[in-house]
């Protein structure tokens, strides 16, 4: 069996900050550090290609990595870039509609009709809503010589909606990145940040209209009532131009002028590690009330550092928080007497229609019950005890299954076996 292969990666460009790029990373130099051959495909990167670079953060990018030249997801050179390089592996690590581009036709997506030889095929998939995949994605996924799932939620999914059988490998955090500093910094980092004193709402999020940053503000509303020296403190940018509504005026219009603290960032410059770090440190509580997620780094994030969370629950919350005691799902909003479990996917999007919005691409995305929500937050302030409990069962889900290491060998092993097979 050949030992060193060669890989070519689509997905997000390193020099952007984006869930994929960080996952892709971390795999791109572990793959390159076991001796195989790294090829890039860097979506958003316009520049010329690049043998190797170091980002601001000090990070590593140890792969050739290519700019697209016409076409968004490299379509115009894919095929001839496999056969140039003599690929044994493909990987996409992207949403599945991006390979897709046409909601109109299901069957007319672009790379259905793409040449992809010699390369053995992968696609690295999310799903981070009902309904079954976008429309016509699943078209995608069995051109695929494997399709991967990043949640038990996804595997299920496409099982129950197309009787596909996929595996599952998650994605991963770093363990030794994202952790639990000591009582004494942790009140240094609330004096620095004026919150002395105050039991912390967090949250980290791009501020679009998927993760539904209103609920979010009209869950903590709640919580304030409760909660006199509660404060939210938000990781987005209030002014990111993918901002469904002016956050700034529903703050003002709640009344949480004094109650709502932003953490500085820009939807154009990340913090680095060691800042993300202090920011979860921060937290008593990290709370999202997405509509869906595919996977969730920074619930990982957050439980790597031992935080609790509160989330909709929706897709992948169930598997990452809920099963590990890392935390609480806040019901989607009319659907109190609904119980999921025993049900297949397709059954449970018909009994939840009473929470869940149609969204782009035929997905349905769900609402996070307010009252819910803010009534799970307020059950941590008063039990400390039990944040704490749930915090180290947050960090021990993060040790023994969504590690970075653990990630990384799981996908050598299916690279080596795939090529294997034939």
């Amino acid at each position: 069996m050949k030992q060193n292969l060669v890989i070519t990666i689509l997905s997000d460009s390193p020099f952007i900050t984006t869930g994929y790029s960080d996952q892709c990373k971390k795999l791109v130099n572990y793959l390159t550090d076991k001796g195989h051959e790294v090829h890039w495909l860097a979506n958003g990167h316009m520049g010329k290609t690049i043998e190797y670079a170091r980002l601001d953060d000090g990070t590593e990018v140890k792969a050739k990595v290519y700019g697209r030249i016409q076409h968004q997801y490299f379509g115009d050179m894919l095929s001839s870039h496999l056969k140039k390089t003599n690929s044994d592996i493909f990987l996409v690590v992207l949403d599945t509609f991006m390979l897709h581009g046409d909601p109109k036709n299901p069957r007319n997506g672009w790379f259905l009709n793409i040449d992809t030889a010699p390369a053995k095929t992968i696609f690295w998939y999310p799903s981070d809503g009902g309904g079954g995949m976008p429309i016509g994605c699943d078209l995608i996924l069995k051109k695929m010589d494997l399709a991967v799932a990043y949640s038990k939620f996804a595997q299920q999914q496409v099982k129950d909606y197309y009787g596909l059988e996929t595996p599952y490998i998650p994605l991963g955090t770093e363990k030794k990145r994202f952790f639990k500093m000591s009582d004494i910094e942790r009140h240094k980092l609330k004096q620095k940040y004026g919150l002395q004193g105050k039991f912390i709402v967090g949250s980290v999020f791009r501020n679009q209209p998927r993760k539904f940053p209103d609920r979010l503000i009209k869950t903590f509303k709640e919580v304030a009532k409760k909660i006199p020296n509660a404060v939210l403190f938000l990781h987005t940018d209030p002014n990111d131009p993918a901002a469904p509504f002016s956050m700034s005026s529903l703050i003002r219009r709640l009344g949480l002028e004094n109650r709502v603290v932003f953490s500085g960032m820009n939807a154009m410059n990340s913090f680095d590690w060691t800042q993300m770090n202090e920011v979860y440190n921060l937290m008593d509580v990290f709370f999202l009330a997405t509509s869906g997620e595919g996977w969730g780094i920074p619930f990982v994030e957050a439980m790597s550092a031992e935080v609790p969370v509160v989330a909709t629950l929706y897709t992948t919350t169930q598997e990452i928080i809920v099963d590990h005691k890392a935390g609480f799902g806040a019901k989607l909003a009319g659907t109190e007497n609904i119980n999921m479990f025993g049900m297949k996917q397709n059954e449970y999007d018909e009994e939840v229609m009473n929470g869940t919005l149609s969204g782009t691409w035929e997905v349905e995305r769900g609402f996070c019950d307010i009252k819910d929500a803010a009534e799970k937050i307020i059950d941590l302030y008063n039990r400390p005890e039990l944040r704490e409990e749930m915090g180290k069962n947050g960090r021990k889900a993060v040790e023994e299954e969504y590690d970075q290491d653990i990630v990384n060998k799981k996908w050598e092993e299916t690279f080596l076996n795939l090529c294997k097979s034939g």
